[in-house]
C-alpha cells in the first residue's frame, strides 16, 4: 500500500512540475541553511570535548582585579612561573596543574624555510588530557631542563605535511631556531588542544630568563571539587608566591575549559542558530500555505475518494507521503547547499572545533532529521484538512465566493502573518549589523593602510646573541630600504594596529614624582617600535620627537606615548619631559614625544594609552617590518627579500602581506554575520512575499464570482483594487507588529556586537518594517490587479 502511495505521489509531482519545483527549491534553501548552521554549532555548544572526564578540565588565570578574578575577561592574565609552582606544590583540589607556553620558532634544514607554532608543555600535560601518541613516545620530566629539551612530538598534520606520514620520521632531526631536535613521536589526528600548535616540545623554563606572565595553565579538578572551592584554595597560594616585580597578583580565575573555548563565539553562534530556526519555520509556513491552497483545489478529488470508500487515515497517509517525497528531494538539495555554507560559518567556530566541509555521518543524519521534521511540519495541516472532506461535497455543486470556498482562510491568513513576522526578524538583525559595519568604517583609524606592506622579520637568537648587533642590523636594513626608489618609509614595530588583542604586551608603570597608586599599579600597552614605522603608517607626531637611531641600549632610556596615554595619565601638564618608571626597567624612561592614537586591539575598542619604546633599547627576536611604497607588490616583495639577505643572511622574512588585509581581518566577523543575516533576510522576505501573493491570488480566484457581481453592480476597478490591497495590508500590519516584538529580542542578543548604535536603533526599526511593507505591497499588487480585470459575464458563466 505504501508503495502504491509512493507511485501516486511521484505521478502527482510529475504532473505539477512548476509547483513541485517551487516546493523543492524552498525546502532545499531552508533545509540547507538550517543543516549548515546546526552541523557547525552542535559540536561547539553541545558536544563534549574529546578528552576523558572533560567536565573536570579547567583553565587557570591570574587576575588584575580583586574579587578572585570576577571582573571582565580582559582583566585576566597568564600565569607566572612562581605562581604556577606554588599552585602545583600547595593545591589539593587538582589531580594535575600543567603549563603551556606557545611561541613562534624558525623552521629550517633540508630545504625547509618558515615558522612553526611551537607548544612547550609540561610533562604531565598529555597524560592529564588522556592523550597517547599515534607513533613513538611523548616527552618526560627528565627533559624539562634547559639544554636537554631537544626532543619534539609532531602533530599529525605536520607529520603529513613534512614527511608524508612516513613512520621513518621518528629519529630524524628537525631544526628549530637553528637548534637540532630529535623527533620522538607523533600525536593522533583527533588531538586538537591548542590547535594552532604544530609541534610540541618539553617546557624547560629558566626562572631568571622566563619572567612575567607567560604560561597558559590547564588543570584537572579532583572528583567532587567545584570551581568555587578550587578558586578559594588557589587565591592564598597566589598571594604568597615568590615576588615578581610588576606582576598583577590580586585575583584568580578558574574557568571550565569548554566555556573558555567557546566564549568568544557563543553569542554569534546563538544568534545564527536562532535565525536559522526562524528561517526553517518561515519556509515551513510558506509551504504549508501553498499545500493548503493546493489541497483546496484538490478537494473535489479527495471527497470522491472518500465516497468510494477511502478512510481518513488513507488520505492523511497520502498527503504525508507526498510531503515526505518532496522533503527527500529538498533534503538532497539542502545537503549540497549545507556543504557550501559550512565554510562561511567556520569564521565563528573556535579552531578546536573547526572541521572542513564533508559528508560526515553526523551531517547526513542531521539533514535526514531536519528533512523529516520539515515534512511533518509541512504535511500536518494539509493532511488534516484533506481528511475532513465529506462524500456529499463530491456531488454538491461547487460554489464560489461562499463560505465553503474560504472556510480555511483564517488558517492561511495566520500562516502569512507568521511568515511576515519571521521575515522581519533577520531583516532587523541584518540592518543592525550593516549599520555597525558602516559605523566601523567611518571610525578614523589614526593610520594609513593604503600602499603599506607588512612582513615578519625573524632574528634568530642563536645568530644574534648580542642585542646591540641585532639592533644595528635592523637600523641598516631600514636604511637600505628607505634609500630605494619607490619606497617612502620603512621601520619596525612589535605590534601592528588592530592585532594588539592577541600580540600586544602590557606593562605596569608609575609616573615619577607622583604618589604611588593604591592597589594594582596602572598598566598600558607596551610596543617596541622605530620612527620609520610611524612614518610608514602615517601616525602623526603631536609633540616632541620620535625615537632616533641613537636611542640604543647604552643611552638613557626614552619612550614615546600616545595621546590617550597623555590625557589619561599626564593630565594638565606637558607630557614631554615626564619620567615613567616601568616595572620591567631598572631606570625611569623620559617621555620624548607624543603620537596620535591608534586602535591597537579592535576598531570598536577606543585607545586607552600605549607606550612606544625604541627598538634599539628593546629588540625582539621577531618584529613586524612596515614599508610604504608605490612599487607593484611582486617587485616590492623581490626587493624586500634581496635587501633582507644583503643586510644579514641570518635574517628571515616571513608572512609578507598588505596592511589593508590586517584592517579587513579586524572586522571579518561583523562582515560575515552581517552577510549571513542579510542572506537570511532576503530569503525570508522573498518567502513571505510569495506566501502573501499566493494567499491573495487564491483569495481572488475563489471569489471570482463575488468580484464579478460587485463589478456588475457598479464597483469601479479602483474599488476592487482597494479591496484586495486592504486584505494584504491588514495581514502585513499584523505580521509587522508581531515581528517587531521578536526583533527586539534579537537586537538585545546582538548588542555585544554592535558599535555606534543602540540595539533599538530607530533607523533600523523604522526602515526594516518599511522595506518589508513595500515588498508586501508589491506582492499584493498583482492579485489586486487581477481582481480589477474580472469580467462579470465570465464570473457568472462559472456557475452555469
Amino acid at each position: 500500500m505504501l508503495l502504491l502511495e509512493l507511485r501516486r505521489a511521484l505521478r502527482s509531482m510529475a504532473r505539477e512540475k512548476r509547483f513541485t519545483a517551487v516546493v523543492v527549491a524552498t525546502l532545499a534553501l531552508t533545509i540547507g541553511a538550517t543543516t549548515a548552521v546546526f552541523s557547525v554549532v552542535y559540536p561547539v555548544l553541545w558536544q563534549p570535548l574529546p578528552f576523558p572526564e572533560a567536565e573536570q578540565l579547567v583553565r587557570l588565570f591570574q587576575a588584575t582585579t580583586p574579587g578572585a578574578g570576577a571582573g571582565p575577561h580582559k582583566d585576566r592574565t597568564r600565569v607566572s612561573l612562581p605562581v604556577w609552582n606554588a599552585w602545583r606544590e600547595g593545591s589539593r583540589s587538582f589531580s594535575g596543574i600543567e603549563g603551556v607556553r606557545v611561541e613562534k620558532q624558525l623552521l629550517g634544514g633540508a630545504g625547509l624555510e618558515g615558522r612553526l607554532t611551537v607548544g612547550r608543555g609540561s610533562a604531565g600535560l598529555m597524560p592529564m588530557l588522556g592523550v597517547r601518541p599515534a607513533l613513538g613516545r611523548l616527552w618526560g620530566a627528565q627533559e624539562e631542563v634547559p639544554g636537554r629539551d631537544r626532543t619534539v612530538v609532531l602533530t599529525h598534520a605536520l607529520w603529513q605535511r613534512l614527511y608524508g606520514a612516513d613512520p621513518a620520521a621518528l629519529g630524524q632531526h628537525l631544526l628549530l631556531n637553528d637548534e637540532s631536535h630529535v623527533i620522538v613521536g607523533v600525536l593522533p589526528e583527533s588531538f586538537h588542544f591548542e590547535p594552532e600548535v604544530e609541534v610540541w616540545k618539553p617546557l624547560a623554563l629558566d626562572a631568571s630568563r622566563d619572567a612575567g606572565n607567560l604560561l597558559r595553565v590547564v588543570g584537572r579538578l579532583r572528583p567532587g571539587v567545584s570551581v568555587e572551592q578550587a578558586r578559594a584554595e588557589l587565591l592564598p597560594l597566589t598571594l604568597e608566591a615568590g615576588d615578581v616585580p610588576g606582576e598583577p597578583r590580586v585575583g584568580v580565575l578558574v574557568e571550565p575549559l569548554h566555556a573558555y573555548l567557546v566564549e568568544q563565539s557563543l553569542s554569534q553562534l546563538k544568534v545564527v542558530t536562532g535565525v536559522a530556526v526562524l528561517l526553517l519555520l518561515l519556509g515551513c509556513a510558506n509551504l504549508t500555505n501553498l499545500l493548503l491552497a493546493r489541497g483546496s483545489a484538490r478537494m473535489h478529488e479527495l471527497t470522491v475518494r472518500i465516497a468510494l470508500g477511502a478512510t481518513r487515515w488513507q488520505l492523511i497517509r497520502q498527503v504525508f507521503v507526498e510531503s515526505g517525497v518532496r522533503a527527500l528531494f529538498g533534503g538532497v538539495g539542502g545537503l549540497l547547499l549545507a556543504l557550501w555554507g559550512q565554510g562561511l560559518l567556520q569564521t565563528f567556530v573556535p579552531s578546536q572545533f573547526a572541521s572542513g566541509p564533508g559528508l560526515e555521518p553526523f551531517m547526513l543524519g542531521l539533514t535526514a532529521a531536519v528533512s523529516l521534521l520539515t515534512a511533518m511540519l509541512v504535511g500536518l495541516l494539509p493532511a488534516l484538512h484533506a481528511s475532513r472532506g465529506e462524500a456529499r461535497a463530491a456531488l454538491a455543486p461547487v460554489t464560489r465566493g461562499g463560505r465553503g470556498a474560504t472556510s480555511l482562510g483564517w488558517t492561511r491568513s495566520a500562516l502569512v502573518v507568521v511568515q511576515l513576522a519571521l521575515a522581519l526578524v533577520p531583516l532587523v538583525g541584518s540592518g543592525l549589523m550593516l549599520r555597525t559595519l558602516w559605523k566601523l568604517q567611518a571610525v578614523p583609524l589614526g593610520f594609513e593602510s593604503q600602499r603599506v606592506t607588512v612582513a615578519e622579520v625573524f632574528f634568530p637568537v642563536e645568530r644574534f646573541p648580542d642585542e646591540a648587533r641585532a639592533a644595528a642590523v635592523a637600523r641598516a636594513l631600514t636604511g637600505r630600504l628607505e634609500a630605494l626608489s619607490g619606497v617612502d618609509a620603512a621601520g619596525f614595530t612589535g605590534t601592528l594596529p588592530l592585532t594588539g588583542e592577541v600580540w600586544r604586551e602590557n606593562v605596569g608603570f608609575q609616573v615619577a614624582g607622583t604618589p604611588p597608586a593604591s592597589g594594582t599599579p596602572p598598566r598600558a600597552g607596551y610596543v617596541p617600535a622605530s620612527a620609520g614605522a610611524f612614518r610608514a603608517m602615517g601616525i602623526p607626531l603631536k609633540q616632541g620627537r620620535l625615537m632616533e637611531d641613537g636611542d640604543t641600549a647604552d643611552r638613557p632610556p626614552v619612550v614615546v606615548v600616545s595621546e590617550a596615554f597623555a590625557r589619561r595619565y599626564l593630565p594638565g601638564r606637558n607630557p614631554v619631559g615626564a619620567r615613567l618608571q616601568l616595572d620591567r626597567d631598572a631606570a625611569p624612561r623620559e617621555v620624548i614625544g607624543v603620537v596620535g592614537d591608534v586602535p591597537m586591539e579592535r576598531i570598536s575598542v577606543a585607545p586607552t594609552g600605549d607606550l612606544y619604546v625604541p627598538v634599539g633599547q628593546d629588540l625582539r627576536k621577531s618584529l613586524s617590518l612596515v614599508v610604504k611604497s608605490s612599487l607593484p607588490a611582486p617587485r616590492l616583495l623581490a626587493l624586500l627579500r634581496e635587501e633582507v639577505r644583503a643586510a644579514d643572511p641570518n635574517l628571515r622574512l616571513l608572512n609578507v602581506r598588505p596592511l589593508d588585509r590586517v584592517v579587513e581581518a579586524s572586522s571579518e566577523r561583523v562582515r560575515v554575520i552581517g552577510g549571513l543575516l542579510t542572506a537570511f533576510a532576503l530569503l525570508g522576505a522573498v518567502l513571505a512575499s510569495v506566501g502573501l501573493y499566493g494567499l491573495l491570488a487564491f483569495w481572488v480566484t475563489q471569489r471570482t464570482r463575488e468580484l464579478g457581481i460587485r463589478s456588475a453592480l457598479g464597483a469601479t476597478p479602483r474599488a476592487l483594487l482597494r479591496l484586495v490591497m486592504l486584505q494584504g495590508l491588514r495581514l502585513t500590519g499584523l505580521g509587522l507588529a508581531v515581528g517587531l516584538a521578536c526583533a527586539g529580542l534579537l537586537a538585545r542578543a546582538l548588542s555585544a556586537m554592535l558599535f555606534g548604535i543602540t540595539p533599538l536603533d530607530p533607523v533600523i526599526f523604522v526602515g526594516a518594517p518599511a522595506l518589508l511593507l513595500l515588498t508586501a505591497l508589491a506582492a499584493s499588487w498583482l492579485p489586486a490587479l487581477a481582481a480589477t480585470r474580472v469580467s462579470p459575464a465570465e464570473a457568472l458563466r462559472q456557475d452555469a
